[in-house]
């Protein structure tokens, strides 16, 4: 590997021509920032799913309230 001049964090692959980093501090701290990303996308995900069940549930309690209530007033209540 080629040293790049002026930088310490990369280098050079003479056969490839690539410019490879050697920053290990770097590279922990983006694999760590991904899988951060990774985990709020997984929580935000779970958490529309969960508002989605309990829009559900409410609907179907509303439902339930409107017949009961409809039942009451059939029968002069």
């Amino acid at each position: 590997m080629e040293k790049v001049e002026g930088r310490t964090d990369i280098v050079k692959d003479p056969y490839t021509g690539a410019v490879i980093s050697i920053d290990a501090d770097s590279h922990r701290s983006a694999v760590e920032s991904a899988k951060a990303r990774e985990n709020f996308k997984k929580q935000m995900a779970n958490n529309t799913n969960d508002i989605n069940s309990i829009k559900e549930e409410l609907s179907e309690i509303k439902n339930m309230m409107k017949q009961l209530i409809g039942s009451m007033v059939s029968d002069g209540r």
